[in-house]
């Protein structure tokens, strides 16, 4: 979920598409911006012991029954000092767009990955096509939720996020894009797993363009940097 500087509270179905890339059904999970926990509790549900961070006291109450820990933290300064241990996953739910200079976040991060723990970061995607007619047309208004809420301050292309964890260390084992077909009004009628199917299509001629999230999983970069951001 996402975070702000305000005490604003996420509530939603969890990010399904971040779910997925949490591989097995135990270990260790940091969920920063955990919201009201809605990714946690699936966690958490599968096997996992999940800690979290938010930036609202209500979020915190609502989590704290079923996850191990929760801090009330404003991530723009990186980690809280009291988070010692290492994790198997970090989760970065829509969190990223919402810090104004991440390095520090992602400096911390480093450190508590466990030397084979995953860093799985979802993004919203700038250069989606409904964000590019919006654009065209001269719509620069913010809205409560989605690419343009209100309490962005940084935008990300399927590049641009990538090449951000390559320079703070990171290695990248995927990059993938989540959404679905265009004009979903009008095609809803096709069944979900032919519109998948076309949309995975669609995807592969170009997933800044069609991807309404991005999705990175990485771990901590130990050789010398590669280009495989690129």
């Amino acid at each position: 979920a996402n975070k702000t500087s305000e005490t604003k509270v996420y509530f939603n179905e969890g990010n399904q598409a971040v779910l997925n890339l949490v591989e097995g059904n135990q270990g260790t999970v940091l969920d920063i911006g955990c919201g009201a926990g809605d990714n946690a509790r699936k966690l958490v549900n599968r096997g996992f012991i999940v800690d979290g961070i938010t930036l609202s006291e209500e979020e915190a109450f609502l989590c704290k029954s079923f996850m191990r820990r929760v801090w009330v933290h404003n991530v723009e300064q990186g980690l809280p000092l009291e988070v010692k241990e290492t994790y198997d996953f970090i989760l970065c739910s829509h969190v990223l767009e919402h810090i104004v200079y991440p390095n520090t976040l992602l400096k911390d991060i480093r450190a508590r990955l466990k030397p084979k723990g995953k860093l799985i970061v979802a993004l919203p995607n700038i250069m989606h096509y409904q964000s590019r007619i919006k654009l065209l047309k001269g719509d620069f208004n913010y809205n409560d939720t989605g690419i343009w809420d209100y309490t962005h301050v940084r935008w990300y292309t399927f590049q641009s996020g990538a090449q951000l964890l390559h320079e703070n260390g990171f290695k990248l084992i995927s990059s993938t894009v989540d959404g679905d077909i265009p004009f979903l009004r009008l095609f809803r009628v096709i069944p979900f797993q032919i519109r998948r199917v076309i949309y995975r299509g669609l995807t592969m001629i170009s997933k800044g363009l069609f991807g309404s999230q991005l999705l990175f999983v990485a771990f901590v970069e130990t050789e010398s940097k590669s280009d495989s951001w690129k």
